[in-house]
């Protein structure tokens, strides 16, 4: 299977939008001070940075494990997914000059 390559900040937008379902850190280089964040979707595909230095790629990770473990994508609105009550009154505006 092939990964798709990505930036970590697209990463980071792949969790916020619920799609990220696990997140894991490989190294690239023996010496350990190269390595890349691969992100497994909801879809099954997987994704990655590039090779970054070691350092960054585990900011990176820590910032996407946290935010899975708040459930940051749970509270996207989605098309056709309304939840709670809406106004739809065309009452007045609640600021007024």
């Amino acid at each position: 299977m092939t990964r798709i390559n990505m930036k970590g900040r697209d990463m980071e937008n792949l969790v916020f939008l619920g799609r990220v379902k696990s997140v894991n850190v490989e190294f690239c280089n023996p010496t350990k001070t190269m390595a890349k964040v691969v992100a497994k979707l909801d879809t099954e595909e997987e994704v990655e940075t590039d090779c970054i230095p070691i350092r960054a790629a585990g900011k990176i990770s820590t910032v996407m494990k946290h935010y899975l473990r708040l459930g940051v994508g749970k509270y996207i609105i989605k098309e056709g997914e309304v939840q709670g009550s809406l106004d739809t009154e065309g009452g007045e505006d609640e600021t007024q000059n």
